[in-house]
C-alpha cells in the first residue's frame, strides 16, 4: 500500500470522487493507483482555502481505477468552483471506495513532512516517503459516506444494475443530508428479527444496503442481538419522494409505532405492511 498527498481547497463531510482539472492527470493518477492505495488530501495555503484548514490534512480517499464524470455527482459548490466561461475545475473523477475525515486537532502538512511540494501536487497525486506514511496512519480519522448519484453508478455498471442499487450518498442525520434532497433515494422495510412482537423498521436512505449493515453492526445479530433484514424497498428520483412515502406508510399503522422510535411499527403482519407499500405504489403511478 502506498499514501499518496494531493492539495485541494476543502474538504467536506460528504465526499464524491477523487477529482481532477485534466484528463491527463486522472489517467496519470489511475495508472499509478493500485489496490489499496489511500490518498490524503491537503488544504491549499491560497486564498481559495478556508483559513483554518490551510496547509492541514483533511481527509484521506481510497480511490479506484474506475473513470467518472465529476458533474456525475451532486456535489455542494461554490462560484469560484467554476472558470471564467462557467466550466467546473476538475470534471474528471475517479471513484472512491471509502473516504474519511481526519479529527481535530489536524496537523499541518509541515509536521508529516519536510519537503517541498511541486505543482504535480496541487494537479495530481504524489507520493509520500514511507516515514510520511506512518504518521499518517496513525492520526485519528472517521468514515464518511460516499455521494454516487445514480448516473455514476449507470456509468460504471450499467443501467440496470445502477436502478437496482442506486446511490449511497450521506446517510447520516436528516438535516445534514437535505441539501440532497435531489439525490435518488431509497424507500425499505426492514424486518427486525429475534423481535418481539414481530417488527419492522421503516425509513428512507440514499442507500438501504449500507443502512441495513449500519444497524446490524450496532445490533450484533453474531453474539445473539437483533437482525435487521430489507423485505421491501424502492427507489426514487429525489429524498423527498423516499421521505414522503415512509410517512405515508407509518401513517397507516400509527397505532402501532414503538414509543421509543416511531419508525418501527410492532405487532404488525408482513402482509398488512406489503399491502400498503403496493397501493401506495400503485397510486402514485395512476
Amino acid at each position: 500500500m502506498t499514501i499518496y498527498m494531493t492539495k485541494v481547497w476543502g474538504f467536506g463531510d460528504h465526499e464524491g470522487p477523487l477529482q481532477f482539472s485534466t484528463k491527463g492527470w486522472r489517467d496519470r493518477a489511475r495508472a499509478t493507483l493500485k489496490p489499496g492505495d489511500l490518498v490524503i488530501l491537503v488544504g491549499t495555503k491560497g486564498k481559495k482555502t478556508d483559513p483554518d484548514e490551510r496547509g492541514r490534512l483533511l481527509g484521506m480517499m481510497e480511490p479506484t481505477n474506475k473513470i467518472v464524470l465529476t458533474q456525475d455527482f451532486n456535489l455542494p459548490t461554490r462560484a469560484l468552483d467554476f472558470d471564467t466561461e462557467g466550466n467546473y475545475r476538475w470534471p474528471y473523477g475517479l471513484l472512491n471506495r471509502h473516504a474519511w475525515k481526519f479529527l481535530e486537532p489536524r496537523p499541518l502538512l509541515k509536521e508529516i513532512s519536510s519537503r517541498q511540494f511541486s505543482m504535480d501536487a496541487a494537479s495530481g497525486i504524489v507520493p509520500l516517503t514511507d516515514n510520511e506514511a506512518a504518521k499518517v496512519i496513525l492520526l485519528s480519522r472517521q468514515e464518511i459516506e460516499l455521494l454516487m448519484p445514480i448516473r455514476a453508478r449507470a456509468r460504471i455498471e450499467g443501467s440496470d444494475a445502477a436502478r437496482r442499487k442506486a446511490a449511497p450518498p450521506p446517510t447520516t442525520t436528516r438535516r445534514g443530508v437535505m441539501h440532497l434532497r435531489r439525490a435518488p433515494a431509497f424507500t425499505y422495510c426492514m424486518m427486525i428479527e429475534k423481535a418481539s412482537p414481530i417488527s419492522f423498521k421503516i425509513g428512507w436512505a440514499f442507500d438501504y444496503e449500507m443502512r441495513e449493515r449500519g444497524f446490524n453492526q450496532s445490533a450484533m445479530p453474531l453474539i445473539g442481538g437483533l437482525r435487521y433484514k430489507t423485505l421491501l424497498s424502492q427507489l426514487w428520483g429525489t429524498a423527498f419522494e423516499a421521505f414522503d412515502m415512509e410517512q405515508a406508510i407509518l401513517r397507516q399503522f400509527d397505532s402501532a409505532r414503538h414509543r421509543a422510535n416511531h419508525e418501527v411499527l410492532c405487532g404488525i403482519p408482513y402482509e398488512s405492511i406489503e399491502l400498503e407499500w403496493v397501493t401506495y405504489l400503485q397510486k402514485k403511478r395512476s
